[in-house]
């Protein structure tokens, strides 16, 4: 993704890496996104799979996964046009090699993650863009520990690398634990939690500018 701001203003690009139902907050900036260097408006099919591991915690725990993958179905998209505030929207990400409380754990996230976009950035192909995402739902579950995190987390899209970071850190509160049932009293309902991992995005219809 090439990105450059469309308005003068700073600070945050939006992932959302697993989402509440519901409509999505318009918290981002406005920008013009381009697919293989057409803006005309429309949707667009991605895909994307991490780069290394995956970790997300408690403050009294830390969990982690292999890696994770968004796949080709359900279709997850970016949207092209003018005006466009939820640059992507990402409707499943799979999870592999989980591990917690009890051992293997199993995490499927609910809605859609929309990525949005307040940073500034340039004409060229080389920003790092601040951001972060909404709309976060992911249950995690296993025979002795199930419980549900929501919110919202960092991250960054990096243009050269097509690399978007998640990195949710320092139990800030944005994302949040509830429904908790077992666990071994490891993790409690109210407890803030952290997620990151790294993901290459694609899409078959070339490269995704954000201006």
């Amino acid at each position: 993704m090439k990105i450059k701001h469309a308005a003068i203003g700073t600070a945050a690009l939006a992932l959302a890496g697993v989402a509440v139902a519901g409509p999505a907050l318009a918290t981002g900036s406005a920008y013009t996104v381009a697919v293989g260097g057409s803006s005309a408006a429309g949707t667009h099919a991605i895909t994307a799979a991490s780069s290394g591991t995956l970790s997300f915690a408690v403050p009294t725990l830390t969990m982690g996964c292999s890696s994770a993958a968004v796949p080709a179905s359900p279709v997850s998209t970016v949207a092209s046009g003018t005006g466009i505030t939820d640059i992507a929207s990402i409707n499943k990400i799979n999870f592999s090699g989980c591990t917690g409380p009890g051992g293997s754990l199993t995490v499927t996230t609910v809605g859609s993650w929309k990525l949005h976009g307040t940073g500034a950035a340039t004409l060229g192909a080389t920003d790092v863009v601040a951001g972060h995402v909404d709309n976060i739902t992911a249950t995690v579950s296993n025979a002795v520990c199930r419980f549900t995190v929501t919110g919202k987390a960092d991250g960054s899209f990096d243009e050269a690398a097509q690399k978007l970071t998640v990195s949710e850190t320092g139990f800030t509160g944005n994302l949040k634990v509830s429904n908790v049932t077992g666990c071994l009293g490891q993790v409690v309902n109210g407890q803030n939690a952290n997620f990151s991992g790294v993901f290459n995005v694609a899409s078959a219809d070339g490269a995704i500018n954000v201006s």
